[in-house]
Order: structure tokens, then sequence, then C-alpha cells
């Protein structure tokens, strides 16, 4: 049965399927405030923490340096290895600052649901998940954490490997083209499923009431 859980309910949940010490892959971590949460959650975790904005980077390291079992990658994962542009964001109370929801792919939807702008591209290094875990020579990641602006589903099918080690997936789908050229919801859910995931929760309704929300999914050998 499909639960509706709340950001407190989402940890323990996610706790029933994993090791005692997991491998935890968080892709756009912002400034570490979630990725301190996990680590804390799971005190024997490896976490491996992706943000590929130089500013917000510097951020994530001043936040988290102190915390041995989180390792830092300033790079984006995406469906190529090399360099993309990413399109950064901002909100007008901060215009100097940039905002949490930089994607691969331009805004195009989203303009319309919220005041965050995009007044800018940078160039970022970019690595497939499985190109990553081959260089940190991992055999497996147990929880990736994706939060990508639009761009999960070109990760994931960039790491066919990786993915079919994964026990849990916790990823953040749109309901409207918020980026040019996305995958929405159903379409992420979808292919998921013909890869072996059932999805176990979700903080949305059947009628969402905002454009985007959050999803976890179990890789069905690990239900």
């Amino acid at each position: 049965m499909m639960q509706r859980i709340t950001k407190k309910e989402l940890l323990p949940l996610i706790k029933q399927y994993l090791p005692d010490d997991p491998i935890i892959v968080e892709a756009g971590c912002f400034d570490g405030g979630d990725t301190l949460q996990l680590s804390a959650f799971w005190p024997q975790a490896t976490i491996h923490a992706f943000e590929p904005v130089p500013e917000i980077f510097s951020m994530l390291t001043h936040n988290t340096h102190h915390n041995p079992a989180i390792m830092r990658h300033n790079c984006a994962l995406a469906a190529h290895t090399g360099t993309a542009q990413l399109h950064l964001s901002s909100r007008p109370t901060a215009p100097d600052e940039p905002f949490r929801a930089g994607s691969l792919l331009a805004p195009k939807e989203r303009l319309t649901w919220s005041n965050v702008t995009y007044p800018k591209t940078i160039t970022v290094d970019t690595i497939t998940l499985d190109r990553w875990a081959e260089q940190q020579q991992l055999d497996h990641i147990d929880f990736l954490w994706l939060d990508v602006q639009g761009f999960a589903l070109p990760i994931l099918q960039a790491a066919p490997q990786i993915l079919k080690t994964l026990r849990v997936l916790y990823v953040e789908v749109e309901f409207i083209e918020a980026y040019e050229g996305q995958h929405q919801y159903h379409a992420v859910r979808t292919w998921l499923e013909s890869q072996g995931f059932t999805m176990i929760a979700r903080d949305f309704d059947d009628t969402p009431h905002w454009f985007f929300g959050n999803a976890i999914l179990v890789n069905n050998a690990f239900l």
C-alpha cells in the first residue's frame, strides 16, 4: 500500500531497507543540510555529496569539512562524462547568491510557479554514476538521493550497472515540464518499475498541489 510521508518520516522508513553502514550518494546537496542529517541518522555511513556550483560547493565544504564520513565532489552527475552548461538559479531577495534550483536543463514552466530566476549559465564538470563508481572502486551503492531539477531519469539511464545494486532511491519528480525536455513523474516511475523498482511512498497526493514532489522507490530484490 502506498504511503504518503512527511519529511520527518522519510529516513525511518528508508532505514528498514538499508544496512547499518550504507554507502549513500546525494546529488544536488546544496549547503549540506540534508547531508548532515543523513550522517547523523546513519553514523556508520559513508556519504558522497555532489554539488557542481563552485560557490555552493564552498558552503558545503565549510559546513561539512569536520565530518570525515562525508566525501564532497564538485561536479554534477549526468548522462555523460565531460562538461555541460548548468543554469544557475537565484531569488529576488538575494539576486547575487546562487539558489538551490540550478539545473542542467533550461527552465520552462517552473518560471510561472515561483519567483526563482535563471540569470546565467556556467560550465561544470559532469560524470555518469557508473563511471564515478568505477573511479571510486565501488561495486554498489545502497541509497541514492537525487535532487537534480528534472534531470533524474537521464542520470539513472546512464548508470545501468550501479542501478542493479541500488537498494533505495529517493528522487524529486515534476508534474509539469518545469525544465525544457525533462521527463515528468509518470515517465520516471514507469521506467523505474521496468527496471525492477517499486514506489513505496511519496510526499504528494494523486492530485498534486505543487509542481514537484518526492518519491521513495525500493529495488524489488530488497523488498
